[in-house]
């Protein structure tokens, strides 16, 4: 077996930084505190109105502003602090200048409620607003920060931006289980 590979012959993957952001903290060493000291980040939902829902308390990370709230502005303040970790421990570039690629896994990017609304009562619709009402209007001037930030690669573009990543920013989005896709692992593998 040649060095460097496996026994199937294939390219030795390995991390080399990790960071994470739970709700019991952002970074390892805070959410490692918070879970040695017995705390449980599993409390009542307060980022937003939980009236007429049965659930009303889950494992959030609210600690993290995202304004305006939306998925995809959460998302990248969540891939931020995780990535700032992660390039740290790995000693490899640094935020502005890494040698490699982005390659991230993403919630389903979609228009928020309230922006949403903004768009339906600025469409001019007269009747029932469509999806094309909404995407015709977001496009047109007045709403392109909607229309960026509610693009499927806006998250990675930011962060490959911030970051100086190499190549072209690659989303993967299938949903709850995005994080536990090999693809990444898949991807360096094949260079």
């Amino acid at each position: 077996m040649p060095p460097h590979q496996d026994s199937a012959g294939r390219p030795i993957v390995v991390v080399t930084g990790m960071g994470v952001v739970t709700s019991l903290g952002a970074g390892k060493a805070d959410t490692w505190q918070n879970l040695i000291a017995g705390h449980s980040g599993i409390k009542n939902i307060t980022r937003f109105a939980t009236e007429g829902l049965k659930t009303r308390f889950a494992g959030t990370v609210d600690f993290v502003p995202a304004e305006p709230l939306s998925s995809p502005e959460l998302s990248e303040r969540l891939a931020d602090l995780a990535a700032d970790e992660a390039v740290a421990e790995s000693g490899i570039g640094h935020r502005g200048d890494f040698p490699g690629p982005l390659f991230i896994a993403v919630p389903p990017i979609e228009i928020e409620w309230e922006q949403r609304r903004q768009v339906a009562a600025a469409s001019g619709a007269n009747a029932q607003v469509s999806y094309s009402d909404l995407i015709r209007t977001a496009a047109a001037g007045k709403f392109t920060p909607f229309h960026e930030r509610f693009m499927f690669g806006s998250v990675a573009n930011n962060l490959a931006d911030k970051y100086g990543t190499k190549g072209s920013p690659i989303s993967l989005s299938t949903a709850c289980a995005s994080g536990a896709a090999p693809s990444g692992m898949r991807l360096i593998r094949n260079g």
